[in-house]
């Protein structure tokens, strides 16, 4: 028997209109959750969380969950401020990104149309469970929500470093590492030198390590 946890807390700053959309929509999905009469929803909110059936004007709010019949963020919610306001989200051990993010997106057009939004979250095990540790992060667009975790990230990096050959190492014995014997080889074939290696670096080196003359005048 092993608990798992999804963890996370962040903050983001909104108009005060938009914070006062995410509140009632979170207390709707409050209710809803608790098996209570959920109040009459505003007229803001229907238009950002549009229901597709008009006989449940609360199935707009609903489809963001993985499971709309179980309508939790899995978080706490503070807010503060008057004309921009702080919305700071957190929780310890069932966070949900995704609802939480669509929230978000769907509440905030105006301010997210300024700048996006983003948080990062973490997930664990009570027990060391293979592969049970990790996290991600999210990033909100006016018009999108991007997902990343570390389990993809790190896939995908490995997948790139078995993918690439590792470049040759300079030949100890035969090249200087700041003038590659590469380089010397595709001169020659582009007719830009006709130097030996061993002239054609020490001659990149001189070349490297010259001064330019100065501009100064001579004194009177």
């Amino acid at each position: 028997m092993a608990d798992h946890y999804v963890q996370a807390s962040f903050a983001f700053t909104c108009m005060a209109r938009e914070a006062a959309l995410i509140e009632e929509a979170w207390q709707h999905a409050s209710d809803l959750l608790g098996d209570f009469a959920p109040g009459e929803p505003s007229a803001e909110f229907l238009a950002a969380l549009m229901p597709t059936d008009l006989a449940n004007p609360f199935n707009g709010l609903l489809e963001i969950f993985d499971d709309p019949d179980f309508p939790h963020f899995g978080a706490e919610i503070e807010i503060a401020g008057a004309a921009e306001c702080i919305v700071a989200i957190y929780g310890t051990t069932y966070f949900q990104p995704g609802p939480i993010a669509e929230l978000i997106r769907r509440c905030c057009q105006e301010s997210l149309q300024t700048a996006p939004v983003g948080f990062d979250w973490s997930y664990g095990c009570s027990r060391p469970r293979r592969d049970s540790f990790g996290g991600g992060w999210c990033a909100i667009f006016a018009d999108h929500v991007e997902f990343a975790s570390t389990q993809e990230e790190l896939a995908r990096r490995l997948v790139r470093s078995a993918v690439a050959p590792p470049a040759e190492p300079p030949d100890p014995w035969i090249d200087y590492p700041q003038y590659p014997s590469a380089d010397w080889q595709a001169e020659v074939a582009n007719g830009d030198t006709r130097l030996g290696y061993l002239d054609w670096a020490l001659a990149r080196n001189e070349a490297d390590h010259s001064e330019p003359a100065s501009m100064e005048m001579p004194p009177a």
